[in-house]
């Protein structure tokens, strides 16, 4: 018998990661990245659901090939986490800007594979694709939150 996941259950509808996957961007650092609730926490879920999902297709699908491309999109995951921890935490950060945004460039990259089998189910596709854009936008705002902080504070430190 095969066990087919719906749009639902692969988009992580009615678990702990609902909210934090289908509200708005994060808006803190702790939002984005701090376990067990943050939005990338939540996309190491996205990936373990989208192969659990891959198993109701045995016939059509090499599980081998899916299991290397979640591999993939975890590993991107995981970089990205870094750098954008290592960016905005460390004093001392060997990471620069352009290195977070190349990782969450591969993010995007890597998401597509998780949208491709889905492509004739939009909604579906498109959740996927957002999901790293959502990466993106909260880590631009972010920093550039801290920047704001850091022109008040040398502003302070002025007067």
């Amino acid at each position: 018998m095969t066990d087919f996941k719906s749009m639902s259950q692969l988009m992580l509808k009615e678990t702990a990661f609902e909210c934090v996957l289908h509200g708005e961007y994060p808006r803190t650092f702790n939002e984005l990245c701090e376990r067990p609730h943050g939005f990338l926490h939540g996309l190491d879920f996205v990936v373990e659901e989208w192969l659990a999902g891959m198993q109701g297709f045995p016939n059509i699908i090499d599980m081998d090939v899916c299991r290397q491309q979640a591999s993939q999109v975890l590993m991107s995951v995981v970089g990205c986490r870094f750098t954008i921890t290592d960016f905005l935490t460390n004093k001392e950060s060997q990471t620069s800007f352009m290195d977070v945004m190349k990782a969450i460039k591969d993010l995007k990259q890597c998401f597509v594979i998780l949208a491709k089998p889905y492509l004739n189910i939009s909604p579906l596709a498109n959740w996927y694709l957002d999901l790293p854009l959502k990466v993106q936008h909260s880590f631009k705002n972010i920093h550039m939150g801290e920047i704001a902080r850091r022109r008040e504070y040398d502003g302070a430190l002025m007067k």
